[in-house]
């Protein structure tokens, strides 16, 4: 997890763009992407709470909130990145290279299913991390969870789609109903049914 002084003694300082995360590869060849804020570090603290401290792991999971968390997803980039590309259109036929044919499929657009393991691993890890953290972690599912029942009541497959554009927006390229979207939020469920068993 990174945090100020960490950055005076990185090997790259110049490409920090946030802190309190968990890297998501390193040593990759292209050194930048050692640097994003992603989200597939929640996939791990929701199998694997305590492979942190609790206070590091509920402090990478607070940068995941603000910066990443959607209204239904879980951004796959930063949205300060500077490769952050948010909006999917696999019908862009322009020359850019960074969107056409839906090459920012992974550089921002909000995808659901990581959202079910974000919910799991705050959960989780706030009951480790304390008793205001764990009331915090419940009311942030409950307020999640509350858009995703909102937005099955609206849909006409009674779904939850793949992913969403920035902020939320509609993508007409995505699935409107996908299988993993529902199971890792129904995965969240569950826990929080044995938690209060």
């Amino acid at each position: 997890i990174g945090s100020k002084s960490g950055v005076e003694v990185d090997k790259n300082p110049g490409l920090v763009n946030k802190t309190m995360l968990f890297k998501d590869s390193l040593n990759s060849g292209n050194t930048f992407t050692d640097y994003q804020l992603r989200p597939n570090y929640a996939i791990t603290l929701a199998v694997a709470p305590d492979l942190s401290s609790p206070s590091h792991a509920w402090a990478a999971l607070q940068t995941l909130q603000s910066s990443l968390l959607g209204p239904l997803g879980l951004a796959t980039l930063d949205p300060t990145d500077w490769a952050y590309r948010g909006d999917y259109d696999n019908s862009n036929q322009s020359t850019d290279s960074t969107l056409a044919h839906g090459a920012n499929y992974h550089q921002g657009p909000e995808w659901v299913w990581p959202v079910g393991f974000f919910l799991r691993a705050l959960l989780k890890v706030g009951k480790l991390a304390g008793e205001d953290e764990y009331k915090t972690a419940v009311s942030v599912a409950g307020c999640v969870l509350a858009r995703h029942y909102s937005h099955l009541h609206q849909s006409p497959w009674l779904g939850l789609p793949e992913l969403t554009n920035s902020k939320g927006a509609f993508c007409r390229d995505s699935n409107p109903i996908q299988a993993w979207s529902m199971a890792t939020l129904l995965d969240t469920l569950y826990d929080i049914h044995r938690e209060a068993a």
